[in-house]
C-alpha cells in the first residue's frame, strides 16, 4: 500500500514538532518529522527503545551523549537506548527526517531531562559511506547499523535504460521505500505504482519489484530493509 506522508494527520509529541506516524509493526515503527527553522527538540532519552534518525532534507546539529553530529540530507545516525539526545535545526529551511524506533515507539518510554542544557565535547563532521553501484542499477550510499536488524540506503534512481535491471524479490526481507525527491514508478508484481516526493511504500516478502525513473531529474529514495539486506536474499 502506498501512503502520501504529508497527507497523514499530525500526532501530538512532547517536543512539539510536526510529526506524523507512518508505519508500525511488532518490532519497529517509523515517524516522519519536520522541524521549522530555529526549532529544537527537548533533551530526552529512552530506557528501552533504540532510535535511528535518517535526515532527508535540510541540516542540523544532533547531540547524542557527549557527541555533536553535524548532519544533513543523507545522514543516518543510530541512537542506542539510555543515551540522552537532542536535535537542533541550524539551517534556514525546514529540517525533515525519519525517526525509526525499535522496538515500536512507546510514549511512556520518553524520559525528558530535568536540565535542558547539553554539554558536549566532540564535534563529529558530516561523513557519508562510499557511493556504490547497486545491483539494481541505482547508485546508493548504504548504512549498516550494529545491533539493529535493519539496513538503510539512500539511492539515486537514474533515467538510463542501460541501467534498468530485471525485477527481483526477497524470500525473507520486506522493503520499505520513502521518496525524498523526484518521481517515478515502483513495479510490484503486475502493478506499476506511480510515486513522488513524500510517498511511502511497502514491498512485501516474495513480491517482484523494481524502481523506475523516466524523468531527467534523479529520483532520490530511502530504502529500508527488514530484516537487514542480504545479497544472498536477492532472487529473480
Amino acid at each position: 500500500m502506498k501512503i502520501n506522508v504529508p497527507s497523514l494527520p499530525l500526532a501530538a509529541n512532547v517536543c512539539d514538532q510536526l510529526l506524523r506516524e507512518v508505519y508500525r509493526n511488532d518490532s519497529w515503527s517509523m515517524a516522519h518529522v519536520v522541524m521549522n527553522p530555529g526549532a529544537y527538540s527537548l533533551l530526552h532519552e529512552h530506557r528501552v527503545m533504540d532510535e535511528v534518525y535518517a535526515i532527508t532534507r535540510g541540516s542540523g546539529e544532533l547531540i547524542v551523549g557527549s557527541l555533536s553530529y553535524e548532519v544533513r540530507a543523507g545522514s543516518v545516525v543510530h541512537i542506542p537506548a539510555n543515551i540522552p539526545h537532542q536535535f537542533y535545526n541550524t539551517g534556514l529551511t525546514s529540517l525533515e527526517h525519519l525517526v525509526l524506533a525499535a522496538p515500536a515507539f512507546d510514549p511512556a518510554d520518553v524520559i525528558v531531562a530535568e536540565k535542558q542544557d547539553t554539554p558536549h565535547t566532540t564535534n563529529v563532521p558530516v561523513t557519508f559511506p562510499q557511493v556504490v553501484e547497486c545491483f539494481d542499477g541505482a547508485k546508493i550510499i548504504p548504512y549498516e547499523l550494529p545491533g539493529i536488524d535493519l539496513s538503510f540506503a539512500f539511492g539515486w534512481v537514474i533515467n538510463d535504460p542501460a541501467r534498468h535491471k530485471a525485477p527481483h524479490y526477497h524470500k525473507r526481507t520486506s522493503e520499505f521505500i520513502f521518496v525524498v525527491e523526484g518521481k517515478g514508478t515502483v513495479e510490484i508484481g503486475d502493478r506499476s505504482v506511480p510515486v513522488e516526493a513524500g510517498d511511502w511504500l511497502e514491498v512485501p516478502v516474495g513480491a517482484d519489484h523494481a524502481i523506475r525513473n523516466k524523468e531527467d531529474q534523479y529520483m532520490i529514495a530511502l530504502c529500508i530493509c527488514s530484516p537487514r539486506f542480504d545479497m544472498a536474499d536477492v532472487h529473480y
